[in-house]
This record gives structure tokens, C-alpha cells and sequence, in this order.
């Protein structure tokens, strides 16, 4: 059997475009098959409720519906229209790739951005598109109407209660007594499966509040347990800092026994980084 002819209309569909506008306006461009963006689309989270006649009653999640698209944002960033628009796309590719028609109703999906800072900025603009804005809480906000797809809520972080510490430590100025109430809920964790995601919460607090750890550290106020989660931790962090320096060293031209001799690195892992830099020799 001869082989199918495949017809290649996205090439045809380029032609007759460029036809149309590309051959008799010079300030027109058509093209074919454009990549969006360099890497794949991907969503912070999704938080699935699996029955849909639960409700929730924290404040966050009473918001939920089935499918709960999560954006973070780093510690004072904000989101801007085009993050919204983003986000929104996003969303649109979760109910619809892969999938089959209406697999996820429109009606199942919420959009909820979580920031630490007040959204002042971005809410102004949302108005100006026709958008409303309903506070639903202390640093809840609900968005609706003009180009809003889906239920949308933005959350500023910091304001939030006490019962979202687990939250508010992920970025730069977490407390003492944050730390030390998420160190006693990991201590007294009798689930495994719990145990391992309040390990890894501290371990992103840690990443992102080192001083104030090193701090409770010095004063005696983590126990052996808390010591056990970080000893990986630290001694990655220590390990990308020795990196950090021989790089630094070998683009210097500094000859490796000097390295060697500051940094405690043997020559394998001199001649590793220096590698990883396009570095064909070194300096002995």
C-alpha cells in the first residue's frame, strides 16, 4: 500500500497570508508555526478537590471548586496584566490539552495568585479593564468581569493569620516564632507523608531566611531532629558556595594547588568546574 500523503496546510495557510499581506504592505509579517516561548508551559500547582460537594471553610480554600490553578510570586513581586493574561492561558491549556471535549468545564476551574505584597497596583489596572473587585478577607481579593475568565483571587500573603505561617516562612522575613511553631508540628507529626512536606517547607524557609537560621542555630534553639532535616541542606548550600569560588579562582587564572590550597577542593573537582566553564586546561 502506497504511504498516505500527508498535507502540509500550515505551510499553504503561510503562502496564502503572505500573499494577502506580507507581499503588498511592507509593514506586515506573517509566521509559521510560532514557538511561545522557550520553554513548555507549566503551572506552579493545581490543587484538585476530588469531591465537588465538599466544601472548604479556610479562607483560601472555601474559594475552590475542582481544579485550583496556584501562581507564586517571590518575596515584594507582583503580577501585571500581562501575568494575568498568562495565567489565565495557562489555565486554558490545563482544561484543554491532552484531553477530551469538556474532560474540565469551564465552570471547574479557579485561578487563585498568591504574592507578598499588597495588590494595589495590579487591582487599579484590572479596574481600568472593567474588572470587579471584591475583598473577601484580610488580604483576599476576588476578581471578576472584564477580561477574567475564571474565578480569580489574588492573596497578599503577609497579612494573612497566624494558621498560614506554613506559607508567610517561604519567603524573606519569617520569624522566630514561625520557625520554631512549623519545627514543633514537624516534631509531633506522627504521618510520614506530613512529616516529609512540613521537612520541606523548612528546607524552603531555610533557602530563603539562612541568616535567621544560622541565628537559631547559634543560640540553641533547633533541636537534633530540625539539625538532621538541614545537614543535606547546609552542606549543598556549602557546596555551591566552594563552587561558586573556584569558578571564580579558575577565570582568574589562579593555578589549581592555590585553589587546592584555599578551598580545600581536590584537583577532579577543580577540573570539573572547569570544565563545566569550557575550560580545556588548567593551571597546575
Amino acid at each position: 500500500m502506497a504511504e498516505e500523503h500527508k498535507t502540509d496546510y500550515h505551510a499553504g495557510l503561510v503562502a496564502a497570508l503572505k500573499t494577502k499581506y506580507d507581499d503588498q504592505y511592507d509593514f506586515m509579517e506573517t509566521i509559521k508555526e510560532m514557538i511561545l516561548g522557550e520553554k513548555p508551559p507549566r503551572l506552579d500547582a493545581v490543587v484538585l478537590k476530588k469531591d465537588p460537594e465538599q466544601h472548604l471553610a479556610d479562607e483560601i480554600g472555601c474559594f475552590f471548586l475542582e481544579h485550583n490553578v496556584f501562581e507564586f510570586k517571590g518575596y515584594g513581586d507582583g503580577i501585571s496584566i500581562n501575568d494575568v493574561y498568562k495565567i489565565e492561558g495557562y489555565a486554558l491549556f490545563y482544561m484543554t490539552i491532552d484531553r477530551k471535549v469538556n474532560e474540565i468545564p469551564l465552570e471547574a476551574v479557579t485561578i487563585t495568585v498568591l504574592q507578598y505584597r499588597f495588590p494595589r497596583d495590579i487591582l487599579k489596572k484590572l479596574e481600568t479593564k472593567g474588572c470587579t473587585v471584591k475583598q473577601r478577607g484580610e488580604g483576599i481579593f476576588e476578581i471578576a468581569g472584564g477580561p477574567i475568565i475564571f474565578p480569580f483571587q489574588i492573596i497578599d500573603a503577609v497579612i494573612l493569620g497566624e494558621e498560614w505561617d506554613v506559607l508567610k516562612v517561604l519567603v524573606p522575613g519569617a520569624t522566630e516564632e514561625q520557625i520554631i511553631k512549623i519545627q514543633e508540628e514537624y516534631d509531633q507529626a506522627e504521618d510520614d507523608l506530613l512529616k516529609q512536606h512540613l521537612a520541606d517547607v523548612l528546607k524552603t524557609a531555610y533557602e530563603s531566611n539562612e541568616a535567621l537560621f544560622e541565628k537559631m542555630k547559634e543560640e540553641g534553639r533547633m533541636g537534633e531532629k530540625f539539625d538532621q532535616i538541614f545537614e543535606k541542606q547546609i552542606q549543598e548550600v556549602a557546596d555551591k558556595e566552594k563552587e561558586k569560588t573556584i569558578e571564580n579562582m579558575l577565570k582568574d587564572n589562579v593555578k589549581a594547588a592555590s585553589i587546592t590550597k584555599w578551598t580545600g577542593a581536590s584537583l577532579e573537582k577543580i577540573a570539573e568546574v572547569a570544565t563545566r566553564l569550557g575550560m580545556s586546561t588548567i593551571t597546575l
